[in-house]
């Protein structure tokens, strides 16, 4: 959680730009902050994922942007710890009463913030969310296009007292948005680019959550081809959902996730975008940096067993012994909160250890948590029955 007056001590007193010039604009693009994740039930992770957001944020100051864009799956599930929740809150708070609201953070709600499963329970209740809640707070501004109004209704001037609306104007852009549709949102699109209305003298930002076909190979997508009619109205698509960062085409964008939420995650390429626009001779121009994040640090070591154990404490011996050897690098000083402690991804292959000696993950997460300065330990058994998915992950991007 920050501390009091968080931003002023790192940044002084807030000052709005000086150039309030309505023809250059810059912003930072974000998404898949998965904030309430409890990954592992591990409070340090718990927290790296609000740390993340906290560092969007401060990014947001360190440039002076003119407003944040959140691309959806901002929290995780609605099952969330209350005391995370607060930090999330307090964070929001501090945020909008150092800039006196002048840094907007414009929202949509991705699959998982309205996904009515968390750990096999389902939300009796539709149109639940974190999003809403703070939205209501008035502490972001959550666009929802109402997808079932005719076209020149469906994307309403954004209302601060009822906190509801399709878009909102900044300066000389205006963004529109709405929430996660389903997996297969390409009907919409049509319809999405009929109400979205082109003037040369703005700039179009439409924020989506979906994914577009070919760009993470094996995952399915929306085709570019499907997608392509909305470039006639929108500068710049915004989306969120998948969890690699690329970009497509000059004006398609995923930041990709802010925090890595599984072993894949920790090979892609993710983080922000920071997006200047300026317009000059009536034509907009964008310059798009990508800003990596200051992460958990993430160690796979992969131990072969080239016999059958049957005894457990042989088993165990071998694993901590090949660990000493090959983490003997890291600082055994470093305290769990920080960053620089690694998550470590073990992955047991070669002969299945026999049915008297069955692999207990929690004692050796235990016991390896206790020897090495790691912060959390994912095991992953690949014997007789691999994982195929981590196979063929690490198979397809020569990992």
């Amino acid at each position: 959680m920050f501390t009091n007056d968080p931003f002023e001590v790192q940044f002084g007193a807030f000052k709005k730009k000086e150039d309030q010039n309505p023809e250059k604009i810059s912003f930072i693009h974000a998404s898949d902050i998965h904030l309430g994740s409890y990954q592992y039930r591990n409070e340090y992770r718990a927290n790296d994922f609000i740390f993340a957001f906290q560092e969007i944020l401060r990014l947001a100051l360190y440039y002076q942007v003119d407003f944040i864009l959140l691309g959806g799956d901002v929290f995780t599930s609605l099952e969330m710890l209350p005391g995370n929740l607060l930090k999330i809150v307090d964070n929001l708070k501090n945020f909008k009463e150092y800039t006196n609201g002048n840094i907007p953070i414009i929202a949509i709600e991705g699959n998982h913030d309205i996904r009515r499963f968390s750990r096999g329970v389902r939300f009796s209740c539709r149109g639940q969310s974190w999003l809403k809640l703070i939205a209501n707070l008035g502490l972001i501004v959550l666009l929802d296009a109402d997808m079932e109004a005719p076209a020149e209704k469906m994307f309403s001037p954004y209302d601060f007292n009822e906190n509801k609306g399709g878009k909102i104007q900044i300066k000389n852009v205006i963004i529109y948005g709405n929430r996660y549709l389903n997996e297969n949102p390409e009907h919409y699109i049509p319809k999405i680019k009929n109400a979205i209305k082109k003037d040369i003298n703005y700039f179009s930002i439409l924020l989506q959550h979906y994914g577009i076909e070919g760009q993470m190979k094996n995952v399915p997508g929306i085709k570019f081809t499907k997608v392509l009619p909305l470039k006639e109205k929108v500068d710049y698509l915004a989306l969120g959902h998948y969890h690699l960062q690329f970009s497509l085409d000059g004006w398609i964008f995923n930041p990709g996730s802010s925090e890595a939420v599984c072993l894949a995650d920790s090979y892609f390429k993710r983080g922000v975008f920071l997006v200047e626009v300026k317009r000059k001779n009536k034509k907009f121009f964008k310059n798009i940096k990508s800003i990596r994040l200051t992460n958990r640090k993430n160690l796979r070591e992969i131990i072969h067993f080239r016999t059958q154990f049957i005894k457990k404490n042989e088993l165990n011996e071998l694993i901590i012994k090949r660990l000493k050897n090959n983490l003997q690098f890291l600082d055994s000083k470093i305290l769990p909160s920080n960053t620089e402690m690694p998550i470590l991804y073990l992955i047991l292959k070669g002969n299945k250890p026999a049915n008297s000696c069955k692999i207990n993950e929690k004692e050796i997460r235990k016991i390896i948590c206790e020897i090495f300065p790691v912060v959390d330990v994912k095991i992953y058994q690949k014997f007789d029955n691999p994982i195929k998915t981590l196979d063929g992950f690490i198979k397809v991007y020569n990992f």
